[in-house]
């Protein structure tokens, strides 16, 4: 497979997953789950879910189980595209479709931590930090860093137990 087909297939993957993340998260927020737990664990399962159907299908384009620098590299370019994406339609969404988003999530979240028995210092510092998180300059830069590397992780153990040519012994690399 050449360099062009290749990249046309990790760009594939990686849009792929950055919709699949989008699509969960707004089906959740339509269904009142946009704040619940499923809105962490859902978009990492399909980091993992994506990462394994990408490398199998790098693996079907090779003719061969992919190596572990081949599975790396569209794994990278597959969740960098994702946050990307990702990151774009949170752009969007704070700033034009609903730019009282940041507020009223703020403001339920204030009312959880009351409820559990934080202080009002507790309570604003965590508001502080949530609202720091949606700034333009760090949902674009330490946001995407901070999501990216540990997607990284996850992607690379699945891929190593599922896609990735095992190495052998005594075997020469090429």
């Amino acid at each position: 497979m050449n360099e062009r087909g290749l990249l046309k297939h990790h760009l594939y993957w990686g849009l792929g997953l950055g919709a699949a993340v989008v699509l969960t998260i707004q089906i959740l927020t339509w269904m009142g789950l946009g704040l619940s737990n499923l809105t962490w664990i859902l978009p990492w399962a399909l980091v993992v879910v994506f990462a394994l159907l990408a490398g199998k299908s790098l693996g079907r384009r090779l003719g061969t189980r992919p190596r572990f620098l081949q599975a790396l590299l569209l794994l990278i370019a597959m969740i960098l595209v994702a946050r990307v994406v990702y990151q774009t339609y949170m752009f969007v969404y704070i700033n034009f479709v609903d730019p009282t988003w940041v507020d009223t999530v703020a403001e339920v979240w204030s009312a959880q931590l009351e409820e559990s028995g934080a202080t009002a210092e507790q309570i604003d510092e965590q508001v502080a930090s949530f609202r720091r998180q949606w700034e333009t300059g760090f949902v674009f830069t330490l946001g995407l860093i901070a999501y990216t590397l540990p997607q990284l992780v996850v992607g690379t153990v699945a891929m190593l137990l599922g896609v990735v040519q095992p190495w052998k012994k005594g075997a020469v690399a090429r």
